[in-house]
């Protein structure tokens, strides 16, 4: 009976020290990318990629480049980017980079969080 009280006692602490790590920290966020205290440039991203948007830039464009650092590397990873450099047939018809398709309207130009929340609805829904 002891031995069962143990692995019982220890279920319970394990229970206990998860759900305070839970409640009181951002690890399971930061571990999972899911639920709370999740960055507002993660959730913009997951929620442009869901709804489909695109970003199309290139490796040598200053613009794409300052629009990847508006989003940080862990965001960025999320969005549905392509490279034009690596596929110049589907960015032929662009005027200019970066390009945003949005519900398929074409938008140029650096984008904020806000202009990208704005054009797509995302955070307004």
């Amino acid at each position: 009976m002891e031995k069962r009280t143990r692995v019982v006692a220890t279920f319970i602490m394990a229970v206990l020290l998860v759900m305070i790590l839970y409640n009181f920290t951002d690890w399971f966020s930061k571990t999972t990318g899911y639920l709370v205290k999740d960055s507002p440039e993660n959730d913009l991203a997951r929620c442009l990629a869901k709804d489909g948007a695109e970003l199309y830039g290139s490796k040598t464009c200053p613009d794409c480049r300052k629009q990847k650092e508006t989003f940080g590397e862990i965001a960025f990873d999320f969005l549905n980017y392509i490279e034009c450099s690596s596929n110049p047939a589907e960015c032929s018809e662009l005027k200019s980079l970066p390009a945003w398709n949005i519900s398929g309207n074409i938008h140029y130009g650096v984008k904020n969080l806000d202009e990208l929340r704005i054009l797509s609805g995302c955070g307004y829904k």
